[in-house]
């Protein structure tokens, strides 16, 4: 949802604030916990990168200075 919200008006979504927090506050006290939280990482950067093709974005935009 953010990454549609921030794609119309062109604003980068900041990468893994939530996700460094989680591990680093040591919510994950279980191999499978994180073992899930990869796979989640996973399918979230594999739908955004779909949404971001399907709305005609650039995945990766280049910064010219």
């Amino acid at each position: 949802m953010t990454t549609l919200i921030l794609t119309w008006p062109k604003k980068p979504h900041p990468p893994a604030g939530a996700t460094t927090l989680i591990v680093s506050l040591g919510t994950l006290s279980q191999a499978l916990e994180l073992l899930t939280m990869a796979c989640a990482i996973i399918c979230v950067t594999a739908l955004g990168w779909g949404l971001n093709l399907s709305l005609g974005a650039d995945p990766a935009p280049k910064n010219n200075p």
